[in-house]
């Protein structure tokens, strides 16, 4: 939720709540918005962002605060394929150069097979399932319990008589990242 009209001062609301010292506040809000690649837009009204540059001044906000986990609530909702790759893509970057584990709340499976090592299943109160997200979506009777959506991987899987589906599943997802690798560096 942002709450201050201007880009750094919605950034730093948290530091100044906690009563820093504003030359420290700018530090932090500078580091964190060259991080979140929001440096050149310091000084403009949150109104002027996209959609999802919106959504990195929000990340912002915490990661300003040096959380060791950051919970995200669907963040890719309501974003197209170019942004939600992105977004993510910068997600990964914070898991992997900052050490920040992210924690997703999401109904997209494509989400979770392509950028989670590791999903945790909650339905009707309970935990199911602490697995890969492959063995998840690969197994029906876990599926059709958590009312999940089966890959339709899976249902090739099954088609073509492989005895092991998350294998088809994870070998397809390796090749799909290692395909978006060679595209992102041509």
């Amino acid at each position: 939720m942002i709450s201050k009209p201007m880009i750094y001062d919605e950034v730093a609301l948290g530091l100044r709540v906690r009563g820093l010292p504003e030359e420290e506040i700018r530090e932090k809000v500078y580091a964190t918005l060259k991080i979140c690649g929001l440096y050149p837009f310091r000084n403009w009204p949150v109104s002027a962002l996209s959609f999802g540059q919106k959504k990195r001044v929000s990340i912002a906000s915490v990661l300003v605060m040096n959380p060791e986990i950051l919970i995200l609530d669907e963040p890719t909702a309501g974003q197209d394929y170019r942004h939600y790759t992105e977004i993510m893509e910068f997600l990964k970057e914070l898991n992997e150069r900052h050490g920040i584990t992210i924690l997703m709340i999401t109904h997209d499976m494509h989400l979770m097979l392509e950028y989670t090592r590791r999903a945790i299943v909650i339905a009707d109160g309970r935990l199911l399932a602490d697995a890969s997200p492959a063995k998840i979506l690969t197994n029906e009777e876990l599926a059709d319990e958590a009312y999940l959506k089966k890959t339709s991987l899976y249902d090739l899987a099954l088609a073509c008589g492989i005895e092991e589906p998350a294998e088809l599943v994870e070998h397809f997802i390796a090749c799909e990242r290692q395909k978006r690798l060679q595209e992102r560096e041509a």
